[in-house]
């Protein structure tokens, strides 16, 4: 049986994460302007979109927003604790349409009884890489008894 400090994960600021947001962004205005609104519509729509990449950077990618995720603990089954840089920790459970790539998890979690749901970005730059691997190997196969600690 593993310890439970192999299912717990800290997460730092990502400089990938930032430059992913920022082409995002970036290809988003561009594809706004190509549709056919009104000009009025457009520059609303062209000033909320970098509010909305702004909030993005500081909350998942610079981690510097008190609803900031920087640790979090995968328990048994599907359950999960996320801990926000103001001390809070949520229960939540992990959702099975959450993605794990050999470069990108993207851990989807619904928080309680709020059904509200909470993606998190997670690229190698965001933790070790040793951390990464046992994230996805957790996230993809889960653990069976008969496996050895790594």
């Amino acid at each position: 049986m593993r310890k439970s400090g192999q299912r717990f994960f800290t997460l730092r600021p990502s400089r990938l994460l930032v430059l992913l947001i920022i082409l995002l962004c970036l290809s988003s205005l561009a594809m706004l302007w190509l549709l056919p609104l009104p000009t009025t519509a457009l520059l609303f729509m062209t000033m909320l979109l970098p509010g909305w990449c702004g909030h993005k950077l500081w909350r998942d990618a610079a981690l510097r927003l008190p609803q900031s995720v920087e640790a979090f603990r995968l328990e048994e089954k599907d359950a999960a604790v996320l801990m926000l840089r103001n001390g809070k920790q949520l229960q939540c459970r992990v959702c099975p349409d959450s993605l794990v790539t050999p470069g990108l998890v993207i851990l989807n979690v619904a928080l309680g009884e709020r059904r509200t749901v909470r993606s998190l970005m997670i690229l190698p730059d965001a933790m070790g890489r040793a951390d990464f691997r046992r994230l996805r190997v957790l996230l993809r196969w889960g653990e069976t008894p008969d496996q050895t600690p790594l």
